[in-house]
């Protein structure tokens, strides 16, 4: 049985748990270190300085607990997602038990996530990514041993059906939604909808909204903080149009995202999906099958339009996005690429001796 150490949030419904949890499935000997352990989230000011104040302590303390999982339980190779926090010295004190070192790397640009992942990256074995540009715009500034494009998926135990009471009707429905955190690229799309829709019956939740958001068209519809969980999933099958919104570019990328996390879970959640177009996600769906698309709020505009008028062919269309989605599209999947990499590109053998303490960073 693989050893895998695994580095990741761990709260319900984040997709590291989603990847610990699929590798368990997939029959690994999984222990897992969550990050929120020692960098929680709080919503405070305070609390937030008092968490940059002491910020440095953390990542020693989390670093130490790293090195001091791996020495109880000798794992075959260390799988991070994303690790912001990891600092290079670990990792090589790692390297140096013979452990294979990865990183599933989700997000749009390594550079927005604090200093460390610039030192960090180059340290292991392979770096899987999930935006196509990625790999390019990483290697302009660092290198990196290896590196391999992996999509996005969906967590089969959270993103699927529900079957809705009329308390979560009552609360989720409406007949268009947005489950996303704020970038000012997606305020931007919405304000431009609902200048040319200014009944819609729209719905935003998600991170960021409440503080970030500056139209005042967009304020009215924003209903509140991040939707996790069973809860996430129930509001996608609760919409009639569950729109797909990409970020747009972000610091220290070179274009926007083509798909996200959320491309893989309302299809799986069987929700209607307006999305983006992109060449990315024609590759995944097929457009009008599948999936239906945009590429202007004006389009969204006229496709919301036809959707709510044409009830079937919504409900075609999810249903054949489900079955395109599920299980294909699934973590399972995600991360059986990952230890088939590990298979066919490493035969290394721990060697145990007694890990050295965290240094200074």
């Amino acid at each position: 049985m693989l050893r895998i150490l695994f580095l990741g949030e761990n709260w319900y419904g984040s997709c590291a748990r989603a990847c610990c949890d699929a590798l368990r499935r997939l029959g690994c000997d999984v222990m897992d270190v969550d990050v929120q352990t020692f960098f929680p989230q709080v919503q405070k000011k305070s609390s937030r300085v008092m968490l940059r104040i002491l910020k440095w302590r953390l990542v020693r303390e989390y670093n130490a607990a790293i090195l001091r999982a791996a020495e109880r339980f000798r794992p075959d190779l260390l799988l991070s997602f994303k690790a912001q926090y990891v600092v290079a010295q670990t990792l090589r004190a790692l390297r140096g038990h013979g452990i294979s070192l990865y990183n599933y790397y989700p997000d749009t640009s390594a550079f927005a996530h604090g200093p460390l992942l610039a030192r960090s990256l180059p340290e292991y074995d392979c770096v899987f990514y999930t935006k196509r540009f990625w790999d390019h715009d990483v290697r302009q500034r660092v290198s990196l041993r290896e590196s391999a494009y992996i999509r996005h998926g969906y967590d089969a135990t959270i993103h699927r059906p529900i079957e809705l009471e009329e308390r979560d009707h009552a609360q989720y429905q409406s007949d268009a939604v947005v489950i996303a955190t704020h970038t000012k690229y997606k305020e931007e799309v919405l304000h431009e909808l609902l200048g040319l829709r200014p009944q819609l019956k729209l719905t935003v939740w998600g991170n960021q909204w409440q503080h970030g958001c500056t139209s005042p068209r967009v304020k009215q519809v924003i209903k509140g903080e991040p939707l996790v969980g069973d809860s996430y999933a129930k509001a996608i099958c609760a919409a009639k149009i569950n729109l797909a919104l990409l970020s747009g570019k972000v610091q220290g990328s070179s274009r926007g995202d083509e798909t996200t996390t959320r491309t893989y879970e309302i299809p799986a959640c069987a929700g209607f999906m307006l999305h983006e177009r992109s060449p990315e996600v024609l590759e995944l769906y097929k457009e009008g099958e599948e999936v239906a698309c945009f590429s202007s709020p004006q389009e969204s505009a006229e496709k919301i339009d036809y959707y709510l008028a044409h009830p079937e062919e919504r409900e075609a269309i999810a249903g054949a996005g489900h079955r395109r989605c599920v299980p294909a599209y699934s973590y399972d999947n995600r991360m059986a690429e990952i230890l088939r990499w590990h298979e066919e590109s490493s035969s290394k053998a721990p060697k145990w001796q007694r890990l050295l303490p965290v240094g200074p960073y």
